[in-house]
């Protein structure tokens, strides 16, 4: 059949990302959780990359036993100290006068009118504040620290194919096949980019022109090093080891508005929810047909209530707990639709074929802002 494009002609760039995104809203999990970010150009090809920034060590770790009247304080590492710095031990107030090396620092002791005290060994002393002289220059305060993260764009596609007797009833107004093909095709992409964005593990196959690269997701960014991981010890879940959760992420400075939990969790949460609160309170959190869609945090200053989100992706055995605000899925800029750069539509009509195909195509990445302070998993749980 020749290329006519009655095909493509229905199937236009403006046509499919509209349709996308009844498809993603539609979907039970946390893609439908997050927004779609502005498209993003790529360096290299293939990458992308955004600034975080965490909060810095907030206390130092002695590493041998100080009497009262010592000082020169010897800690495990002094790169967190500062001239001026204020650090507590116990009641007593100790003052950093300068930093000798990277295990040592010579301090002032009864300040303020506390009391010197012994120190410890393997003690931690929190860091209280800083004070700068007058005049003084400029130096790193270390609260916030930033870092560089990178994640890697991954083409996704399908293809609707019509026979030329399907394109025929297609001329003619009639839709429905049309209709059902794109519906099928684009919720299936719309599964495979929450797996992507849940599962997915940034890496790259191939080289050149063969290149294939993968986007991380949410479980790789977990998986890196200072990032918020709680083991359950193949525990029943309980609110206890869910607000243990909650607990961690606020202290590195973060917070969240969702939880989300396979099927089978969601039903233990029910339960446990029903079970450990009134019905006055319950009704807060509990949709009009008594489903329960929302779990508060046991926090009283912070206060912070998580929405309940099932997700197949997940196992019975976990809990994930993050910020949707953090979350994004991006499009590459420079390959992407015309209509504001997400998928694209390509003619894919083969040569000698009795109908059209169109291919639908995208290149997509996750950004997992601030993912070890606004982002935490509960694993090993009982299932």
């Amino acid at each position: 059949m020749s290329n006519s494009n009655s095909l493509s002609a229905a199937l236009n760039d403006k046509i499919v990302n509209e349709a996308f995104e009844i498809a993603r809203r539609n979907r039970t999990g946390v893609l439908a959780t997050i927004g779609m970010g502005a498209p993003i150009r790529p360096y290299e090809g293939y990458k992308q990359s955004w600034t975080d920034a965490y909060k810095g060590a907030d206390a130092v770790t002695v590493s041998q036993a100080h009497t009262a009247g010592v000082t020169t304080l010897t800690v495990v590492d002094t790169s967190v100290l500062r001239p001026g710095m204020l650090i507590a031990n116990f009641e007593e107030v100790i003052y950093v006068s300068s930093v000798t090396d990277a295990t040592t620092a010579v301090i002032v002791r009864n300040i303020g009118g506390t009391t010197a005290a012994a120190i410890l060994n393997n003690a931690v002393l929190t860091i209280d504040s800083v004070g700068r002289a007058e005049n003084s220059l400029a130096a790193e305060d270390n609260l916030y620290q930033p870092e560089l993260t990178e994640n890697f764009f991954q083409t996704m596609d399908t293809t609707i194919n019509m026979s030329r007797r399907a394109l025929a009833t297609l001329q003619y107004g009639d839709t429905n096949d049309l209709q059902f093909q794109l519906q099928e095709r684009l919720r299936q992409l719309a599964i495979n980019m929450d797996r992507m964005l849940i599962r997915g593990r940034r890496f790259t196959q191939g080289a050149g022109d063969s290149l294939i690269s993968y986007s991380g997701g949410i479980k790789f960014y977990n998986d890196q090093a200072g990032a918020i991981k709680l083991a359950g010890g193949g525990a029943a879940m309980t609110l206890t080891l869910i607000n243990n959760l909650n607990e961690q992420i606020v202290l590195q400075g973060g917070t969240t508005n969702s939880i989300a939990v396979s099927v089978a969790k969601a039903r233990d949460i029910h339960a446990i929810i029903r079970a450990n609160y009134d019905s006055q309170r319950l009704s807060d959190w509990s949709s009009d047909e008594g489903s329960v869609f929302q779990l508060p945090s046991d926090m009283p200053l912070i206060g912070n209530v998580n929405n309940i989100v099932i997700d197949s992706n997940l196992a019975d055995t976990e809990i994930l707990m993050y910020d949707s605000t953090k979350m994004q899925i991006v499009p590459m800029a420079s390959a992407n639709g015309s209509d504001g750069g997400q998928w694209r539509t390509v003619d894919a009509t083969a040569k000698g074929q009795d109908g059209e195909s169109t291919r639908i195509i995208g290149d997509f990445s996750v950004v997992c802002r601030q993912s070890k302070s606004h982002m935490g998993i509960l694993n090993g749980l009982a299932p």
